[in-house]
């Protein structure tokens, strides 16, 4: 082989004797392409096998890298096949160009075909494949356009032995000659993994700081020409003196000296160094800089071994080499002492998870910092809070009463440690210890439904409902929701998750952003879908198998799948990010078909709250209410025609919920002005809605229509009416309700008395 090019051991053979099959089908390749010459095969005691070959290059008149018309190379095929076949070019002088992987030997270069993994690259080769692939690696370099404009930028150094964590904000928050306090954490399948953090939040005392970090950062350079790692103090201060504008020996050199007298809680001089480089880079030498590279270089030895091997001090004779006191600075700094005893390693770095990068990694357009108070961490909010954390979503306050207990670990996001200890205090610490920066996450352990609980706690309270821009409410229970509603003043919308019985199916009920249709009117219009939707037939009625896990009454939980409560956890969060610029009400129903795993949503138009007021009494309905009613008025004309109203009563507040109406019996009687309600198959319809919202909607009072032209004011026989049905409802201590519907859109209704 010609002096110009480099010579590969291994004994020659022909390819017809090549035993490796990929280098067989390689070999093939070069002699059948009109392109490629073989040259010659050859077999290695390493049992690799050889092909060489000389390749035809399309090349441009004018190229930025000098790769020729006429190139040598080789393929060294492995006969174990686990790893890439090393491709080599084989000019001596072949330039250092960008995407060469690093060897041990600068020459012969070896080329970075590809970014696949050897196990995905390998399941499409070819010979024929790979040869062009080459030919094409040679064209793009030429132009220096081998390396995409959408492509990440090429590192500048390869060889990292361990990963180093730095604080989320520290690219916007280092200043020069800042001391970062760095803490061993244990070793990786990479190496040793080191964490950073700033002195001010260091846990541990800052005398037991053993090792230190400080950053400097160079001027813009091109990317894609990878170096090895260098080895030691001098070779890093050579390159960042050439290439970065960085005199790093004299910088540490000043840096050490403040050191000493500003942080004297530290023993400074006993701690190892490791530095960080921002090395900002460019595409090409004309652009400015995209992105930056974070390299770090941990020291093996101390501040104090490094000044002495950089001239800065020496061991004074006379005393111990322990202490201050045995160093004296060398006037002038002995310039012969630069660093070259002072063996380093790279190490990779990483930056603390912030809420900019979960926005980010988990594809969301920006980063949400509402502040939401949270109400009922089981396992639905748990987790719920747990995806909106990871996705550096919100500022949350978190409020639940619980500790958590055995049974809870089925499907809570908490894991065992957390068992005996109250569910919000260990959410809130695990949200805080996975997002850098200012806490993400407080709590209050309280019960918001208990008035005697602590005054200082009761304030913490009222100040979270009051400062929140959502009010989420997970709690699966109706009390809290009321009470969330209307003993809660604060203008903040509301927002409710809620699992049915069996966990098939998760509810989303969400306030506008000036809460015209409250939390306790949609979920009424919630439970009229329940009655008249065939799709969410049977909804609340499916019960699962029940589990005791103490002895209290009380102590019963369900059994519903984890991956269901994960699956709704999911879209309860994303519903959640999106309506943080939506101001739309909803009330959307997810269903999961628990055969084929697979989701249906269901979502139903919001109706606006209406509210009458009636003596001591509240009474709640909506407008697509009173717009059904109206039409089955119309159906009817010129005859009067009537039922019964179904809803819901909350007597703790002193309010109804009309929520619908069941039609005119089959044997009622109707009348241009005159009508009898019937009853058949009106127990059964009352009884079957009953059971259909588990006894949450019920029978409330009569409605009937007045002919065109009559107004709503009841008419004697209408009195006598509501006579009966107050005697009836005087028995269960219930209101009398009647509501009269007139034209021309008209209605009243009259609650527990008639004026």
């Amino acid at each position: 082989m010609s002096d110009e090019f480099c010579e590969l051991n291994g004994e020659v053979l022909s390819s017809n004797n090549l035993s490796i099959s990929k280098a067989r089908d390689f070999a093939s390749a070069v002699v059948n392409s009109d392109y490629a010459r073989l040259v010659e095969c050859k077999c290695t005691t390493s049992d690799s096998e050889i092909i060489v070959f000389d390749t035809k290059v399309q090349v441009g008149q004018k190229t930025v890298y000098d790769i020729r018309k006429y190139e040598r190379l080789s393929v060294v095929f492995e006969s174990s096949d686990a790893v890439m076949p090393e491709v080599l070019a084989l000019r001596k002088d072949f330039p250092r160009v960008p995407h060469i992987n690093l060897r041990s030997e600068e020459f012969p270069r070896s080329l970075c075909i590809t970014e696949q993994q050897y196990s995905e690259w390998r399941l499409q080769y070819t010979g024929a494949s790979l040869l062009e692939d080459i030919r094409q690696w040679l064209t793009l370099t030429a132009k220096d356009t081998l390396h995409a404009d959408d492509q990440p930028l090429e590192p500048l150094f390869a060889g990292s032995r361990g990963e180093l964590i730095l604080p989320s904000d520290f690219i916007t928050n280092t200043a020069d000659s800042e001391l970062l306090s760095v803490t061993f954490v244990g070793t990786g399948n990479r190496g040793p993994v080191f964490i950073a953090k700033r002195l001010e939040v260091v846990d541990e005392k800052p005398s037991s700081v053993k090792y230190v970090a400080t950053f400097f950062k160079s001027t813009p350079q091109p990317h894609g020409i990878v170096r090895s790692a260098p080895a030691d103090l001098l070779e890093l201060h050579d390159y960042l003196n050439n290439q970065g504008n960085i005199n790093l020996i004299p910088k540490l050199r000043s840096r050490f000296i403040e050191w000493k007298d500003k942080h004297k809680e530290i023993d400074i001089l006993e701690a190892q160094l490791a530095l960080v480089i921002c090395l900002p880079k460019t595409r090409n030498r004309n652009l400015v800089p995209e992105e930056p590279e974070f390299c770090a270089f941990l020291t093996g030895e101390t501040i104090r071994k490094i000044g002495i091997e950089i001239g800065l001090w020496a061991y004074r004779d006379r005393y111990p080499r322990y202490f201050d006191l045995d160093l004296h600075y060398l006037v002038p700094i002995d310039w012969s002492k630069k660093g070259n005893n002072i063996q380093i390693v790279m190490l990779n770095t990483h930056f603390h998870f912030s809420r900019e990068l979960g926005t980010y990694l988990n594809g969301l357009s920006q980063k949400v910092s509402r502040k939401i108070t949270a109400v009922g961490l089981g396992a639905l909010g748990s987790q719920v809070f747990m995806n909106m954390i990871r996705a550096g979503q919100g500022e949350w306050t978190l409020i639940d009463k619980d500790i958590l207990l055995p049974h809870n670990l089925a499907r809570h996001a908490l894991d065992g440690f957390s068992v005996g200890y109250p569910k919000v205090d260990t959410l809130a610490v695990i949200a805080n210890k996975t997002v850098d920066g200012n806490p993400i996450a407080n709590s209050i352990v309280a019960d918001i439904l208990n008035p005697v609980e602590a005054p200082e706690t009761l304030k913490k309270i009222k100040e979270a409902f009051n400062t929140a821009d959502i009010i989420l409410d997970v709690s699966a229970s109706i009390a809290v929701a009321r009470y969330l509603v209307h003993d809660v003043d604060s203008p903040t919308r509301r927002i409710s998750l809620f699992l049915n019985p069996v966990g098939t199916d998760v509810t989303v009920l969400a306030e506008d952003s000036e809460r015209k249709t409250t939390l306790d009117s949609l979920e009424m219009q919630y439970y009229r879908h329940v009655i008249n939707e065939d799709c969410l037939e049977g909804l609340l009625q499916m019960e699962p198998e029940h589990f005791r896990y103490s002895n209290s009454c009380s102590d019963v939980s369900a059994t519903i799948p984890q991956d269901f409560v994960a699956m709704h956890a999911a879209i309860c969060s994303r519903t959640i990010y999106q309506l943080t610029s939506n101001k739309q009400p909803l009330l959307s129903i997810w269903r999961i078909d628990a055969d084929q795993f697979s989701v249906q949503k269901y979502s139903f138009p919001v109706k606006k709250t209406i509210e009458h007021k009636k003596g001591k009494w509240r009474l709640f309905t909506d407008e697509g209410f009173i717009k059904k009613i109206y039409e089955e008025r119309a159906k009817k004309l010129p005859n009067e025609t009537g039922g019964v109203l179904i809803g819901s009563y909350d007597m703790q507040r002193k309010i109804v919920y009309v929520v619908d109406y069941l039609p005119s019996p089959p044997d009622s009687k109707e009348w241009p002005t005159h009508y009898i309600r019937g009853c058949q198959g009106l127990r059964s319809k009352i009884e079957k809605i009953q059971q259909s919202t588990t006894n949450r909607i019920k029978y409330v009072g009569e409605w009937h229509s007045h002919p065109p032209n009559c107004g709503v004011k009841p008419s004697q026989d209408d009195r006598k009416v509501f006579e009966w049905i107050s005697d009836f409802m005087t028995v269960e201590g219930l209101p009398p309700l009647m509501l009269i519907v007139g034209d021309h859109e008209k209605y009243a209704f009259y609650l527990e008395e008639i004026d």
